[in-house]
């Protein structure tokens, strides 16, 4: 299955980059697009297996593990539609108006 990304998306991803980039180093920078890469991988897979998102349950979530950040993407038809990349301890609704 593929996936389909709000345009807002490559900007969270620049974003986190850079402050692991900046705050910690490149490798941890490159860790986290890996994880990231493979948990986008799982989605396209079987969206499914990812639990509801409590404040609005049209958004699913997908933890990236090893990093406190989290995916929201709804289901647009069959297509999983990635609407944001966020750091868990940001606002929940943040992203939420994506569509």
């Amino acid at each position: 299955m593929k996936l389909e990304f709000h345009p807002g998306v490559q900007r969270d991803v620049n974003e986190i980059l850079a402050y692991y980039n900046n705050e910690g180093s490149a490798a941890l920078a490159d860790r986290f697009f890996t994880a990231l890469q493979h948990r986008l991988a799982q989605i396209a897979e079987n969206p499914g297996r990812c639990s509801p998102y409590p404040p609005h349950p049209k958004f699913h979530r997908a933890f990236i593990p090893r990093f406190p950040h989290v995916i929201l993407f709804r289901m647009k038809g069959d297509l999983p539609r990635i609407t944001v990349i966020k750091h868990q301890r940001q606002h929940p609704r943040r992203g939420l108006s994506r569509w």
